[in-house]
């Protein structure tokens, strides 16, 4: 079978963070309560909110193309989001959202709302665990962009996030050596909490010791 990495920008259903509870209740039980609630290629246009902060709860999300940027109640830069990545996991059992979503980019989701989320584990048991396993990857990855965050030499800091969207690409199904930034420079360096100058000379660097070869915001990761 062969193990080419996909190049379009839309995760496929196997490789999304919905991928298990898709499979076992729209695909084999085919579960009415989890259809009525699942729905699926919602799309959203560039600039737009899929939530703002202080909205009502009511659902996950799951990106299934292109980059939503995510932002505190300050609209301070908080995190993006790729394809494949599930959103709104830390803020479920709330009441309120305490971020904002926004599209970076036109984009595509899957919304799960939460309205029968107990009726259905009242039905099978394994529909917790499949909500448990989600919000674990969930933390997971956020952790893994702290630990980016908190590097504090600029160019390991920046090194570390391009290998983190590669992996965070390679792990959804797609090609990971070649990667395009998803965000400004400016927003990059905010988001990194470094300057604009330290950005562009971490990327330099890279460039130096043939790490990675740019052309503008696309980057090709050398040793991969």
């Amino acid at each position: 079978m062969s193990t080419k990495k996909k190049t379009s920008r839309c995760v496929s259903c196997s490789e999304c963070g919905f991928a298990d509870v898709c499979q076992a209740y729209l695909f084999d039980r085919q579960e009415p309560l989890f259809i009525q609630d699942l729905a699926r290629g919602k799309r959203i246009s560039k600039n737009a909110f899929i939530y703002q902060s202080g909205t009502p709860v009511t659902a996950l999300y799951a990106l299934r193309s292109g980059v939503a940027k995510i932002y505190d109640t300050q609209q301070i830069l908080q995190g993006i989001l790729l394809p494949g990545q599930i959103f709104g996991a830390e803020e479920l059992f709330t009441s309120q959202h305490q971020y904002s979503v926004q599209a970076a980019t036109d984009v595509e989701i899957c919304e799960l709302k939460k309205t029968h989320f107990y009726e259905i584990s009242q039905l099978t048991s394994t529909f917790t665990h499949f909500i448990i396993r989600i919000l674990s990857r969930s933390a997971r990855e956020k952790q893994l962009f702290i630990n980016v965050l908190v590097k504090s030499d600029g160019l390991q800091k920046v090194s570390d996030f391009i290998q983190l969207i590669a992996d965070i690409r390679k792990e959804y199904g797609f090609e990971h050596r070649a990667i395009e930034l998803p965000l400004t420079k400016k927003e990059l360096a905010q988001l990194l909490g470094i300057s604009q100058s330290t950005l562009a000379r971490a990327l330099a660097a890279l460039v130096e010791q043939q790490r990675v070869l740019m052309n503008k915001k696309e980057i090709t990761l050398l040793h991969y």
